[in-house]
């Protein structure tokens, strides 16, 4: 089994990184990889709020590469808009080789950040999720 770590470096915009991720994994493909693991907000970085932002919508070009290429992804994390809010998520995806999104983790204990240092914000809540 060969499985392949893809570690990003932000650009200026989300589209960029889009290309630059789907560019490293088709690499990965040609050297017959079995798992492409992508690190955390890989999607985007920068500056602009709402370039970070996802919606299930957005996953499924992910879903589609790891269908047409028969390989299993880890989405390490993206900002997931909530469908029942306007709260984003912290959520990391596992797409199997069919495409099929079999396990969804949304990241429990969220936080804000401080400029002086990381405070744990206990307020903030995920809804536990389930695939159907």
């Amino acid at each position: 089994m060969r499985v392949t770590l893809i570690q990003m470096d932000s650009t200026k915009t989300r589209k960029e990184n889009e290309e630059k991720a789907l560019k490293f994994m088709k690499e990965a493909v040609n050297e017959h990889t079995d798992i492409i693991c992508l690190s955390e907000s890989f999607v985007y970085w920068g500056e602009q709020y709402e370039q970070r932002r996802c919606t299930l919508d957005d996953i499924k070009k992910y879903q589609n590469f790891a269908k047409e290429n028969n390989v299993n992804i880890v989405l390490g994390s993206v900002n997931l808009i909530d469908e029942n809010s306007d709260k984003t998520t912290n959520t990391c995806f596992v797409i199997n080789r069919g495409g099929n999104i079999i396990h969804r983790y949304d990241k429990k204990y969220m936080y804000k950040v401080n400029r002086d240092n990381l405070i744990v914000d206990e307020t903030m809540r995920t809804i536990p999720r389930r695939n159907k």
